[in-house]
C-alpha cells in the first residue's frame, strides 16, 4: 500500500472527503509515528552482506539484530556472548525501522510494512486526528479498533517452529 493509498483510507473513514490544511498537515507526523509503532509489532526484516574486508557496521535501519547465516544457515542468533567472532563473508538479518515520513514524502511512496499492519496505521491516525475533538466518541471507537489490530498482530508466533521427531519421548 502507497502513503497516498492510505492518506486516502483513513480520510475516507473519518468521513473528511474535503480536508483542510490543519488536518492535512498533520498526517505526515501521524503516520509516521503510527508505521515506527506498528513496525514494533509486526516487523520488516531485511539482510545486509557483509565480506571479509568490509567494516563490521550496523545498517543505519538497524533497530535490532536478528540472526547472523552463512550460506544461508542461522549460525548464530542475536544476542549473541562476547566471545563469539563474526565469520569472515556473512549476512545479517535484522528488524528494520521504517523510512521516516514526512510532508515532502511522496504519495506514491510505498509504506514498509504489510497490507494488515497498513490497516492498523490507518485506524492509528484516524484516532490520532479525533483525539482532540470535543465529541470523543470517534476518537474512542478508532483506538479501540487500532489497539484490537495490533493485539492480531502481536499474536503471531515469532520464530521457528521445530517438530519433534516421533522417536524421541518427552
Amino acid at each position: 500500500m502507497t502513503y497516498g493509498e492510505a492518506k486516502t483510507r483513513a480520510l475516507k473513514l473519518m468521513d473528511e472527503l474535503k480536508p483542510k490544511s490543519d488536518l492535512t498537515g498533520k498526517l505526515p507526523g501521524f503516520f509516521d509515528a503510527g508505521q515506527k509503532e506498528v513496525a514494533l509489532y509486526c516487523p520488516i526484516w531485511r539482510t545486509q552482506e557483509y565480506e571479509a574486508d568490509s567494516p563490521r557496521v550496523l545498517p543505519e535501519d538497524c533497530l535490532e539484530p536478528g540472526a547472523v547465516l552463512v550460506d544461508g544457515h542461522v549460525v548464530c542468533s542475536w544476542p549473541y556472548g562476547r566471545s563469539w567472532e563474526l565469520p569472515e563473508n556473512f549476512t545479517l538479518r535484522y528488524q528494520a525501522r521504517p523510512k521516516t515520513i514526512t510532508e515532502s514524502t511522496s504519495d506514491s511512496e510505498p509504506l514498509e510494512i504489510s497490507e494488515e499492519a497498513a490497516q492498523a496505521v490507518i485506524l492509528y491516525v484516524a484516532a490520532k486526528c479525533q483525539e482532540m475533538e470535543h465529541d470523543q466518541r470517534f476518537f474512542q471507537n478508532f483506538f479501540a479498533e487500532y489497539q484490537g489490530a495490533l493485539a492480531n498482530l502481536s499474536d503471531r508466533v515469532a520464530g521457528v517452529a521445530y517438530v519433534i521427531p516421533a522417536e524421541i519421548e518427552i
